[in-house]
C-alpha cells in the first residue's frame, strides 16, 4: 500500500468503526422476530465476534449466510469488503462497497470504505471524492481527513494535504491522543513542504507517545537527512532497524542507511545497506 498495511489495517482498524456502522443500519424499532433483517443482523453479529477473534473463514461464512437473509444489509456488505482487501480480493471488495453506498448514501461509514478501496488501486481522484463525502457526513472522524491528506500527497499536492493533515491531528487530539500514523504522516507533509521545524516538533511529538514505532525514527532520519545531519540519521536509521516492522519496508530503511553514510563518508558501511536494498530488490523480483 505503500502507507498502511493492508493486513494491518483489516485487523487493526478501530473496533469501534464496525460499531459505528452497524448503529448506523439499525431501525428505529427492532426487527420482528424470524424476519429477514433480524436474521441478518443474528448473522453479521457472528460474523463480527469471529472478525474480532480472527477467524476471517469462520467470518466470512457467517457473512454469507447475513447476505442471504438480506442482500442489501450494510454492515454485513462492508465486513466483507474488508476482509477480501485483506485477501488481495479487490474485484469482491468493490462490488460490496458499491452495493453498500447505494443501499445507504446517507452513511458516511461505505464512503469511506469505498475511498480506500479507490485508495488501493490508484484512483487517487475517485478517492478523493468518496472521502470528501465521508468527511461531510461524519466532520468529527479524523480518517477521511487522514486518507484525504494521503490521496492528496500521492497527486503531488503536499500543500492541500497538509490542510487535511492538520485537521486530522487536531480531531484526533480532541478524541485523546493522536494515533502514530497520523502523526508520521503529518510529519512526512510538513518535510516535504519544507517546513524542518514543524516537521521535527511533530516527530517528536510522535516518539515521545510512541517511543517504540519504527515509522517515525524512519521519518526521523530522512528529516535528519534533509537537515544536514548524516549521523543522526544514520542513528535514527539503525534504531528504526531494531523495532518490530510497521509500514516502513525495511529496505527502505536501509536505503536511507546508505545515503546517511555515504553523505558522512563512511562508504563499507553505505555499500553494506546498498547491497541489502539490491538483495530485498532481487527478492521482489523472483
Amino acid at each position: 500500500m505503500g502507507f498502511h498495511d493492508v493486513s494491518r489495517w483489516i485487523l487493526l482498524f478501530p473496533a469501534f468503526l464496525l460499531a459505528v456502522a452497524a448503529a448506523a443500519q439499525e431501525p428505529e424499532t427492532a426487527p420482528a422476530p424470524g424476519s429477514a433483517v433480524s436474521q441478518a443482523q443474528q448473522a453479521y453479529a457472528r460474523a463480527n465476534d469471529l472478525f474480532e477473534q480472527k477467524n476471517l473463514a469462520g467470518s466470512v461464512a457467517a457473512l454469507e449466510e447475513a447476505l442471504g437473509a438480506d442482500p442489501a444489509y450494510v454492515p454485513a456488505l462492508t465486513l466483507k469488503a474488508k476482509i477480501a482487501i485483506s485477501a488481495n480480493r479487490l474485484d469482491i471488495a468493490g462490488e460490496c462497497l458499491k452495493r453498500a453506498v447505494e443501499a445507504d448514501p446517507a452513511s458516511w461509514y461505505p464512503h469511506f470504505l469505498y475511498g480506500f478501496w479507490h485508495y488501493l488501486r490508484g484512483d487517487w481522484p475517485r478517492a478523493i471524492s468518496e472521502f470528501q463525502g465521508a468527511r461531510k457526513l461524519n466532520p468529527r472522524d479524523a480518517h477521511s481527513d487522514l486518507y484525504l491528506g494521503m490521496a492528496y500527497e500521492r497527486l503531488g499536492d503536499a500543500r492541500t494535504a497538509l490542510t487535511y493533515d492538520e485537521q486530522a491531528v487536531k480531531l484526533e487530539e480532541a478524541a485523546g491522543a493522536p494515533d502514530p500514523y497520523t502523526l508520521v504522516a503529518y510529519a512526512r507533509v510538513l518535510r516535504l513542504v519544507g517546513r524542518l521545524d514543524d516537521s521535527t516538533r511533530v516527530v517528536n511529538q510522535a516518539l515521545k507517545l510512541y517511543p517504540n514505532h519504527r515509522d517515525a525514527y524512519y521519518e526521523l532520519g530522512l528529516l535528519l537527512l534533509k537537515k544536514g545531519d548524516p549521523k543522526g540519521a544514520a542513528k535514527a536509521g539503525e534504531a528504526a532497524l531494531l523495532l518490530p516492522i510497521e509500514d516502513v519496508a525495511e529496505f527502505q530503511i536501509h536505503y536511507l542507511l546508505a545515503r546517511a553514510y555515504q553523505a558522512d563518508g563512511d562508504d563499507r558501511r553505505a555499500a553494506e545497506h546498498a547491497a541489502a536494498v539490491r538483495a530485498a530488490q532481487e527478492q521482489d523480483v523472483k
